[in-house]
C-alpha cells in the first residue's frame, strides 16, 4: 500500500496537488462494516496510519 501511495505521488509530483482519500474510499465498501465488526482496532489503526500517509504525501 505505501509503495502505492509512494508510485502515486510521484506520478502526479510537480506543482499538481494530489488529494488522496483512501480512507473514505474503503470505508464505504460494503464489506467494512464486517471488517470493523471483527477487528475494530485494527480498522482504526488501519485508517489512521492511511491518512497519516497521505497526509505527509499530500505536503510534498
Amino acid at each position: 500500500m505505501k509503495r502505492l501511495l509512494v508510485c502515486a505521488a510521484l506520478l502526479f509530483g510537480g506543482c499538481q496537488t494530489v488529494r488522496l482519500d483512501n480512507a473514505a474510499r474503503l470505508a464505504a465498501r460494503p464489506d467494512f462494516p464486517a471488517a470493523k465488526a471483527a477487528a475494530p482496532e485494527w480498522c482504526r489503526d488501519a485508517m489512521k496510519t492511511i491518512n497519516q500517509l497521505e497526509y505527509q504525501l499530500e505536503r510534498r
